[in-house]
């Protein structure tokens, strides 16, 4: 029985059906860099640049990190920028569920971005953000231990 079902998740992943046990590039796979493992449902378009994943980020179900850009001519919606819209994610962030990051933006050490955030503009280091378009509500004091691979995090309310 296992033959079988791992040979139909195959086929339809050939078609295009996703795969919610792996993450999923859409574009040059060349243009995908991790220095990590990412094992939930993760899709990546690199159509118009490169995607930098650190170590030790956490991810959330249906997250989409897209690099894609449309360059509306009035007549078509089909051109799209080539390159130039590169996303770094820096170490230890945590991506939540359904959280949408766009092109041309770099996402700080330890950030966090809350589920449903859409991320149109840099992230700095340690802070959370949420709502669309993604804004920082709070920031994070990072403490590191260099004996310990991780990283422990304190709150810190805004305007402190």
């Amino acid at each position: 029985m296992g033959f079988i079902r791992k040979w139909i998740k195959r086929y339809l992943c050939s078609m295009g059906f996703m795969n919610y046990d792996r993450p999923h590039v859409e574009g040059p796979k060349k243009r995908f860099h991790s220095m990590g493992t990412i094992e939930s449902n993760v899709y990546f378009n690199t159509n118009s640049g490169s995607i930098f994943v650190g170590k030790n980020v956490t991810w959330g179900h249906n997250v989409m990190v897209i690099t894609g850009k449309h360059l509306f001519d009035g007549k078509s919606f089909f051109p799209y920028s080539k390159e130039g819209r590169d996303i770094i994610i820096s170490d230890g962030c945590w991506i939540a569920s359904g959280a949408m990051i766009n092109g041309g933006v770099k996402i700080g050490r330890c950030a966090l971005v809350c589920a449903g955030a859409v991320v149109t503009k840099d992230v700095p280091d340690g802070a959370v953000v949420a709502g669309i378009p993604a804004v920082v509500i709070r920031h994070v004091k990072i403490q590191e231990n260099s004996n310990v691979q991780k990283i422990s995090v304190s709150v810190v309310k805004p305007g402190v």
